[in-house]
């Protein structure tokens, strides 16, 4: 570890005039203030030393994008757990490009001077040497120096499945789109774990995402010889589209077919049925991610691994009894 002993050995001054520098003293000349920053900058420990009257903290925060409902509450999340310790963040996003993430990455490691990431759903295996704190939220990406803010949909849509199956369904159907993979496994797992064969006559894949692709992937179910008796959608704005669908071809929800998002946006529980669906506590993980990567970056003890659960709400688009 970086002390201020081995900053001014370095620096070849005092260890009181590297102290009077990071506090801002007049005492010290602009040159060798700015050779001791220099050495503590090179060193990734500037920020723990400064101490000048308004000195903050950096966070850059990296989503895969800005438009959906899902991924503006990190933003404003972690900007006020990040607050809390005297940081402002910036935010980007990646398109659920693996190259403008590694751009992006690239960027911040290597060209900026921000102290920490943190990345939300990452797209990239993250296969880089870095040097500054980064956590990552929702994502199982393995690396020793990474702090992990994780979560199992498995519990919960195993949850929801067997709930389908106690009240006699065991026709359940998923539509998501092409962005989704990973939970389209989690569905395959619940299946698997309450022992119910997939039909794939009742999955359905699409291009489109949001509204217009859950309309699409529902559509294509009904061009098909058998429908779902249950449909769980990838995220709640793909279980809108499913649901106007349903309703256009002149069927009932949840008395024909059930309907069950992801995500649980905030518009879901006044929807016309109000939409069952499985939340992630975002706010929980924005609270571990703030606090874990200040205490990486403030030389506290940190927990590298951290897991989130999801929530199962059932509202009326699933009351099928």
């Amino acid at each position: 570890m970086m002390t201020l002993s081995k900053i001014a050995k370095l620096a070849h001054v005092s260890v009181s005039t590297v102290s009077k520098a990071f506090s801002g003293s007049s005492e010290v000349n602009e040159n060798t203030r700015e050779r001791i920053f220099k050495i503590a900058k090179q060193h990734n420990c500037f920020k723990k030393y400064y101490n000048a009257k308004y000195s903050k903290y950096v966070i850059a925060v990296i989503c895969p994008e800005f438009i959906s409902g899902y991924y503006s509450p990190y933003f404003s999340l972690l900007h006020d757990e990040l607050s809390k310790f005297n940081c402002e963040i910036c935010v980007a996003a990646t398109d659920f490009s693996k190259e403008k993430e590694e751009e992006l990455l690239e960027y911040y490691t290597k060209y900026s001077t921000v102290d920490g990431i943190i990345i939300v759903n990452p797209v990239s295996g993250l296969d880089l040497d870095v040097k500054i704190p980064i956590a990552i939220i929702g994502s199982s990406v393995k690396k020793d120096e990474f702090i992990s803010i994780k979560n199992n949909l498995t519990v919960e849509l195993t949850k929801a499945v067997k709930y389908f199956k106690e009240n006699g369904v065991k026709n359940i159907g998923y539509i998501g789109e092409n962005l989704t993979i990973g939970k389209f496994n989690y569905f395959k797992n619940a299946m698997d774990n309450e022992k119910i064969e997939i039909n794939t006559d009742f999955i359905s894949i699409t291009n489109e995402r949001f509204e217009k692709g859950g309309y699409l992937a529902m559509e294509e179910l009904f061009k098909r010889n058998s429908l779902p008796r249950a449909v769980v959608c990838a995220y709640d704005n793909m279980a809108l589209g499913a649901m106007r669908s349903i309703f256009e071809h002149g069927l009932r929800i949840p008395d024909d077919i059930a309907v069950l998002g992801i995500d649980d946006n905030k518009e879901s529980e006044y929807m016309t049925p109000s939409l069952s669906s499985i939340k992630f506590r975002i706010d929980l993980a924005c609270k571990i991610a703030a606090q874990q990567i200040m205490n990486k970056i403030t030389d506290n003890p940190v927990t590298y691994e951290n897991v989130v659960p999801y929530e199962l709400k059932l509202r009326e688009s699933t009351q099928i009894n």
